[in-house]
């Protein structure tokens, strides 16, 4: 059958179909920034008498919360450093005077007892929280007024049996409530976790289904303003965006779509990251009330190096804050390397045991950054400082060890060989799956645990990881369970792919396209879009080419519809590192609008679903369970065609993590 359109005749025409280049994919990489460690104003909004400002805190995905009226301000789920929300608010003409507190939080240490004793402010919290500390205990209903404003406390369990949201009214605004500060139960394109406490999950998640309806009675206007945002390992799969609308999020956001209570509870209960050790330990901390920091203990004490055999025989543990390559060149046994540049805080969490004394690694600069971070987590016990001085640990008679950083080329090259070294992926199983260097191991350094317990400890090993953050952790935790030979591949999978070399998995490209040749995309089933959509929606783009009529009868979730006279300049606007997947009725007109797409534009990744809405349908909606927009499939066009308009997507700030 001939084409009218040239971008189909020109793919369909194409000599050579090869697949498209790929990125190894990390949800937390952009925390490689100067600022993630500091907190940064992401959001603010005001009117007469009043201001709304956001704080985000890249490196722990947090975001917090100032509300001033008058000369009266408000702190939301504040971090433990509090000084910018004092000087802010005395900047602004205001005293703090309330912090409230939408749960006890789990992955960082709150300021509530900080502002409670620096500023008096009052604490309001869940009177369901049996909180330990001075606090007004809240009813769903109560409000907080602060000058012109007023914060009403609307219970919405799920996340935790005692989670809150606060409704913020302004006056002066054309919806109310006009924002809508969600905690951890509802997030930019995701929910709170539910399985954080010692209660059954599918319990709490059937208490954050009932929360979500209620939410989605608010007014499609009322900004939603989350506790977290990308990175945060308090939901699965947040987006990079830090505000949203509750109209959006009904739209958009694929826990809100789903009818069924069953269904919802299902899905809420099966794709949740790993919970970090650390986590209820501080659900007790702040439940109790943290203690207030000292001030004067910024920098951890200076130890000799003959002071440190001692320590380590008590329990402590070494972090050296060095970035890969200094680690590699030289480093104390047993230590493990957690690069201030990156997810310091998480990481340690995930693997220090929270009650073990530190000893930090490092520049005086460093231990200072790195200990300051560290207490925003609860680790408060340092036990001294060590400058990174290889000759005095030798001096001292301690062991220093090094480890090799191999280059990706010769890596390749022994494998082609038969002569590598065992190949361990350090990363977690849906991001080897996606994307791998090989028929290599898997083991996630979160379970670390079964290095010990899988691997030959006298057998050389290469860790890899997407830029060489986990890997090099992974040499120094199997270091400690008295592996020999253990090292990291340089950069990691990213090197790895800019050196153009193979990959396998289910996003895997084995070539590049040469000069001059057409390619077409990377297919994609039903079970896979419906997958990365509800566990990856902000790393998406599904452009539906069906007639207007087709789409607004029903669509895959999350898609938009575009026309193939619009496709180029629309898939140009949107952000490099979206994954774009073309969808129309059968399949075969996506595979080669991609085509001929990607013959224009060799760097962008796009992707073709397999049968299309048709095969979408009969598996997901049909033999899947899942909720639909209409229960059935249109086959023929209605009289007269239903106008639609075409929605342009976001580009998407990348997450800030490691």
């Amino acid at each position: 059958m001939r084409s009218r359109h040239p971008i189909l005749l020109a793919a369909i025409t194409a000599a050579t179909l090869l697949a498209a280049p790929v990125q190894s994919q990390d949800a937390e990489r952009a925390a490689h920034t100067d600022t993630a460690s500091s907190p940064q104003v992401s959001f603010q909004q005001k009117g007469e008498g009043w201001l709304l400002r956001q704080y985000q805190l890249g490196c722990l995905s947090h975001l917090s919360y100032l509300v001033v009226s008058g000369d009266r301000a408000a702190v939301i789920d504040p971090q433990r450093d509090v000084d910018h929300y004092i000087d802010d608010a005395k900047a602004l003409g205001a005293k703090i005077t309330n912090v409230l507190l939408t749960h006890p939080h789990a992955d960082f240490v709150a300021g509530h007892t900080e502002l409670h004793a620096r500023a008096g402010a009052e604490i309001d919290i869940s009177e369901l929280a049996n909180a330990g500390f001075p606090h007004r205990a809240l009813r769903d209903g109560d409000r907080v007024t602060l000058g012109k404003v007023s914060l009403e406390m609307w219970a919405t369990p799920g996340h935790t049996p005692n989670a809150s949201t606060f409704l913020l009214r302004v006056p002066g605004a054309a919806t109310d409530p006009a924002f809508a500060l969600t905690g951890d139960t509802l997030f930019v394109g995701s929910i709170g976790r539910p399985d954080l406490l010692d209660v059954p999950p599918a319990t709490l998640a059937a208490q954050s289904f009932t929360s979500v309806q209620r939410l989605k009675t608010l007014p499609d206007a009322t900004l939603v303003l989350p506790a977290h945002g990308a990175g945060s390992l308090c939901g699965a799969h947040l987006s990079s965006d830090t505000t949203s609308t509750i109209g959006r999020e009904k739209k958009t956001n694929p826990y809100l779509q789903i009818g069924s209570e069953a269904t919802f509870v299902a899905n809420v209960i099966s794709h949740q990251p790993v919970a970090p050790q650390y986590f209820g330990f501080n659900v007790g901390l702040n439940t109790k009330g943290p203690p207030l920091i000292d001030r004067n203990a910024a920098l951890p004490a200076k130890l000799e190096a003959g002071a440190l055999q001692p320590l380590l025989q008590g329990g402590a543990w070494i972090v050296d804050l060095r970035d890969q390559k200094a680690y590699a060149q030289s480093h104390l046994e047993g230590a493990i390397n957690i690069a201030l540049r990156g997810r310091l805080d998480t990481w340690a969490g995930i693997v220090v045991p929270v009650d073990a004394a530190l000893v930090l690694v490092g520049s005086d600069e460093e231990v200072r950054e790195g200990a300051f971070r560290l207490r925003r987590i609860g680790y408060d016990h340092m036990a001294g400082r060590l400058a990174a001085d290889a000759e005095a640990w030798h001096t001292a008679g301690l062991t220093v060890r090094s480890s090799k950083l191999l280059e990706p080329r010769a890596l390749y090259a022994a494998m082609q060989k038969g002569q590598e070294p065992l190949i361990v992926d350090v990363r977690t199983s849906d991001e080897f799956q996606d994307l791998r260097l090989g028929d290599v191991g898997n083991i996630p350094v979160t379970e670390s645990e079964r290095f010990a317990k899988t691997l030959t400890k006298q057998a050389p090993i290469v860790m890899v990881c997407n830029s060489a953050y986990r890997s090099s952790m992974a040499v120094g935790l199997a270091e400690r369970l008295g592996f020999l030979d253990v090292a990291s591949l340089d950069g990691g999978l990213d090197a790895w792919l800019d050196a153009g070399l193979p990959t396998i998995g289910r996003l895997a490209a084995t070539a590049k396209a040469p000069a001059g040749t057409i390619v077409l995309p990377e297919p994609i089933d039903p079970a896979l879009l419906a997958k990365v959509m509800l566990e990856q929606p902000a790393s998406y783009a599904v452009i539906d080419l069906r007639p207007a009529w087709m789409f607004a009868e029903w669509h895959v979730p999350g898609a938009v519809n575009v026309t193939l006279a619009d496709l180029t300049a629309h898939v140009a606007k949107l952000a490099p590192e979206l994954r774009v997947v073309l969808v129309d009725r059968d399949g075969s007109n996506a595979f080669a609008a991609a085509g001929a797409l990607m013959a224009n534009d060799g760097n962008r990744v796009l992707r073709a679903l397999l049968g299309g809405t048709q095969r979408y349908y009969r598996e997901i909606v049909l033999d899947g369970g899942h909720s639909a927009a209409s229960s059935t499939m249109p086959s023929v066009a209605p009289s007269q065609p239903a106008a639609t308009t075409t929605p342009t997507a976001t580009p998407k700030k990348r997450s800030a993590g490691c």
